[in-house]
């Protein structure tokens, strides 16, 4: 920051508030699995604080994939914990 003649203080009094609601992104990531996987948000246990954690089973890695891929593309996530096993021949 450079000097400015006659400036004693700066006071920062800026505050970022994220935009993110847990409900509104639980529903938006659900859509999205149906959409993707065909899974509904059950497969979502837990959305706090821009986290999301992924957890059940699917049939294929692509599934699991593209679920985490479904996470993270929703707007005011900031970490996915993917929990997800794959089960081949269920």
């Amino acid at each position: 920051m450079k000097t400015l003649r006659g400036v004693t203080a700066v006071a920062d009094q800026i505050t970022v508030r994220p935009d993110f609601a847990a409900g509104n992104t639980r529903e938006r990531i659900g859509r999205a699995l149906s959409r993707h996987t065909g899974w509904g948000a059950h497969h979502i246990v837990d959305v706090r604080d821009s986290r999301v954690t992924l957890m059940g089973t699917t049939d294929a890695l692509a599934e699991r994939e593209a679920a985490r891929g479904d996470a993270w593309s929703a707007r005011g996530v900031h970490a996915v914990v993917d929990n997800l096993e794959v089960e081949s021949g269920r």
